[in-house]
């Protein structure tokens, strides 16, 4: 019996490569874990900012969209004064369009991906992408993560630019110093090439096809690296817990992304 089809985005990619038994018990059990106050804050904070980004491209006047938002409102504009170029077209441009979603077919499974703002000339793709972190990851880290990858591999097989005319850029408008004073927008960028298109393949057949193999045996093995368990919300339910601790500490759960 042929398995069906399933949607896949970078969250579940990462998942499955860091423990595929936690991927089963949020992706095929549907189990969660609430968030903490300060990161329901925080992902509350970042879903208004992206939709004020939306509204700014659709040409809403963003300050009588959010009035209660004032810091939001400010953020923008800093972005607005660094980076000009994010808000107006260019000559050249076929596409420009926020929120704007890409499926592309492959291995059985069908990615889907949405990205913040994309911009496409004839001859350049770019995608953007709006991070709220307190934070900022390292860039070696980023330029790794599932997102960008899988990303950039989606708009290199729905569109006629080979892999080097793609770039994507990640712009952090929310981000603090250590002693918790807000610093002006920066951005991260990564330049695609086809030596990179050819590896994303290779890892996506890899895990595409492990995941139809434990889908057809419905057995999902817990990770080998222990050290990940302990900042899992399920150590306890797989019986990786040193001490039976009901009290899991909810600000050590990895954040995952919406899309």
């Amino acid at each position: 019996m042929a398995l069906p089809v399933l949607s896949l985005s970078q969250t579940h990619l990462t998942l499955l490569e860091t423990c595929p038994r936690r991927f089963q018990y949020i992706f095929d059990q549907a189990l969660a874990v609430p968030p903490s106050p300060q990161g329901q804050e925080a992902a509350l904070w970042g879903n208004q900012f992206h939709l004020l980004m939306q509204q700014q491209a659709l040409g809403l006047p963003i300050a009588v969209m959010a009035p209660a938002h004032g810091e939001m409102v400010a953020k923008v504009e800093a972005l607005r004064q660094q980076a000009p170029q994010l808000f107006q077209a260019e000559p050249g441009e076929c596409l420009r369009q926020s929120e704007h979603q890409r499926t592309l077919a492959f291995n059985g499974y069908v990615f889907t991906v949405i990205y913040d703002l994309i911009v496409l000339t004839e001859n350049s793709g770019l995608i953007v992408d709006w991070k709220t972190y307190l934070k900022p990851p390292a860039k070696a880290r980023l330029a790794d993560d599932w997102q960008t990858r899988l990303y950039l591999y989606v708009l290199a097989e729905t569109s006629q630019l080979p892999p080097e005319k793609l770039t994507m850029v990640y712009w952090f408008v929310r981000h603090r110093d250590a002693q918790g004073k807000d610093l002006p927008p920066s951005d991260y960028r990564f330049i695609y090439s086809l030596s990179q298109h050819d590896r994303t393949r290779a890892d996506l057949l890899r895990l595409t096809d492990r995941l139809s193999e434990l889908r057809e045996c419905q057995v999902f093995p817990q990770t080998d690296i222990l050290e990940r368990c302990t900042r899992c919300p399920f150590q306890i339910r797989c019986q990786r817990a040193d001490e039976p601790n009901l009290l899991i500490n909810l600000d050590a759960i990895e954040e995952v992304a919406l899309h």
